[in-house]
């Protein structure tokens, strides 16, 4: 009786613990598409509820929604036909105020408590699998619905802000809109943007007009970098993938090898001289057997409109000049600053299926990896990754010489964050 007791409650324990709001993450998991691949990625509430004609009419049925979607549209036929001298008068009614977001969350508290089994399916079988709120797994479903819904609100006021209204953001040397927003020419772009997007007969959920004006926003300055060489998985990281399949990690010290990328500011060079010695730095790491992966990190980032992506131009520099064979050499071409290096090498971490319980090693300029261990005067490289990121993208960092630091990776780093809609 006793041991029947002990097999019960340790039965009763694994089931308590597979039913936490904080288990869900799979990294085979299949990412849903809307056929906008940065809506997919700043929006992915939006893109699960698409799939879910149920849910949207539940949303669409509800009256205070439905006020909110009629203001939006007469927004849209009134700024074609008004006489608005200023961003604002055209964009402003598309941004959610304190107001509408305390309203928001009361309706779509109300609306769950009315349909919890249909909320709790997306939940549980999209937004918790996926990583993209890997922030809010320790919610309970309602109460992360509710984040949710508030990222979607600060992600739109936050393009609106950046590519619509022209305000300086966090990195305005490399992340501004491409046109004057106060010019003449800028305010006729709006004008036509909201004439086309008001045609639209399919803007029949509250939340479409926002999001299609803030992408809208996004596409006409030019802003696609989310979407560009995706999807790895099937053309630039496919050989490196197969390679993580057969790989003995036993046989190596850490799991990878990570190169932050760092921008020319010229826009004659593919290449900057700092990245080719971070490179050559990986290589001879990855000839001495330190790990079986090198992964690049870095966007399209400096000069301004860069047609260059620096991940991808360390890969052929390290194909090319270093004799690094591809299979050994996984890109990652969105991050734009070095916290983003960290966190977005995590990501393909988890999602490739590389052990996140080894460590990886950072390879940089000594200068970059006395920054990120904090060993330069008046430069907290972790105040900065709390500040912008919210935690920590790495746990028991270590220098292990001038031009290395170790790490374990975080699963925080997952979360997809909207703030930066170009590397969200």
């Amino acid at each position: 009786m006793k041991k029947l007791c002990l097999i019960f409650c340790l039965l009763f324990s694994i089931n308590l613990l597979l039913a936490q709001p904080g288990s869900g993450f799979k990294k085979e998991y299949s990412f849903l598409h809307s056929g906008n691949v940065v809506s997919d990625k700043n929006f992915y509430l939006l893109t699960a509820i698409q799939y879910s004609p149920e849910l949207q009419n539940i949303l669409k049925k509800n009256e205070f929604l439905k006020s909110i979607l009629s203001s939006k549209l007469g927004s849209l036929k009134q700024g074609i036909i008004d006489s608005c001298n200023s961003p604002d008068c055209l964009l402003d009614n598309f941004k959610w105020t304190n107001n509408d977001s305390v309203k928001l969350d009361l309706a779509i508290r109300e609306l769950y408590l009315k349909n919890p089994k249909m909320f709790d399916q997306l939940i549980n079988k999209h937004l918790r699998p996926s990583g993209c709120y890997e922030r809010f797994v320790k919610l309970t479903n309602l109460d992360f619905l509710l984040k949710a819904w508030g990222q979607y609100i600060v992600g739109v006021n936050n393009i609106i802000d950046q590519f619509g209204l022209g305000r300086k953001m966090r990195y305005p040397r490399i992340d501004s809109a491409s046109y004057d927003a106060h010019g003449d020419y800028y305010r006729g772009v709006l004008k036509s943007m909201l004439e086309y997007i008001g045609e639209e007969s399919s803007l029949d959920v509250f939340y479409q007009p926002s999001q299609r004006v803030a992408l809208q926003l996004m596409d006409i300055n030019d802003r696609d970098e989310p979407a560009r060489l995706e999807p790895l998985e099937l053309h630039d990281n496919k050989q490196a993938i197969e390679q993580i399949k057969r790989t003995n990690w036993d046989a190596f010290r850490y799991a990878s090898i990570e190169v932050p990328g760092s921008g020319p500011d010229v826009y004659t060079l593919a290449i900057s001289p700092i990245c080719k010695i971070r490179c050559c730095l990986a290589a001879l790491r990855y000839r001495h057997g330190w790990a079986p992966f090198i992964i690049v990190s870095g966007g399209y980032v400096h000069p301004f409109h860069t047609q260059n992506c620096e991940a991808m131009e360390m890969k052929k520099y390290l194909m090319q000049k270093l004799s690094i064979p591809e299979s050994a050499i996984i890109i990652e071409p969105q991050a734009r600053h070095t916290t983003t290096n960290l966190r977005n090498v995590n990501r393909l971490i988890y999602r490739y299926g590389i052990p996140a319980d080894k460590l990886s090693v950072f390879v940089s300029t000594k200068s970059q990896v006395d920054w990120v261990m904090d060993q330069l005067p008046n430069q907290n490289f972790d105040n900065r990754c709390i500040v912008e990121l919210g935690y920590l993208p790495y746990r028991d960092k270590k220098r292990i010489s001038g031009q290395d630091m170790s790490f374990y990776p975080t699963r925080e780093s997952l979360h997809m964050d909207p703030y930066d809609p170009l590397d969200p």
